[in-house]
């Protein structure tokens, strides 16, 4: 018959109009706010080193740590105590930070674990650390 269209072309048309509305009527996402020059990816965790992982009230240790924001301060804790701060590089990085294990853990027994942290804004890590006698 002239002028009539098959149905089976029909179908599959009123399926696509009805997805094609479907998403157009999706709420729009609302952007991610992003920092001026920085990516939307997520920025690489911090980490953070003691060398040695353990040592006695009042001994030194030396910190390094990476993924931190470049040329920013990053500052040191011992179980919550602040004992350092420290600039990173160009790269987010920083290398041999001498802290000291504070002199008020003297009384705390030995194989007690406590944490030492590096923070700079937004950013942190932490790793462990066993006192000794």
């Amino acid at each position: 018959m002239p002028g009539r269209r098959p149905r089976f072309l029909l179908a599959p048309l009123a399926v696509l109009l009805v997805v094609g509305a479907a998403c157009e009527s999706e709420p729009p996402t609302s952007p991610v706010p992003v920092a001026a020059g920085s990516s939307t990816s997520a920025p690489a965790a911090a980490q953070l080193v003691a060398q040695p992982k353990s040592a006695k009230a009042g001994d030194e240790v030396r910190l390094s740590g990476e993924g931190y924001p470049a040329n920013s301060r990053v500052v040191f804790t011992f179980h919550g105590q602040r004992v350092g701060d420290a600039t990173t590089d160009g790269a987010g990085r920083f290398a041999g930070v001498l802290v000291k294990v504070p002199d008020s853990f003297r009384t705390s027994a030995p194989g007690t674990q406590f944490v030492i942290g590096a923070t700079s804004g937004p950013f942190y890590a932490e790793t462990p650390f066993v006192l000794t006698r």
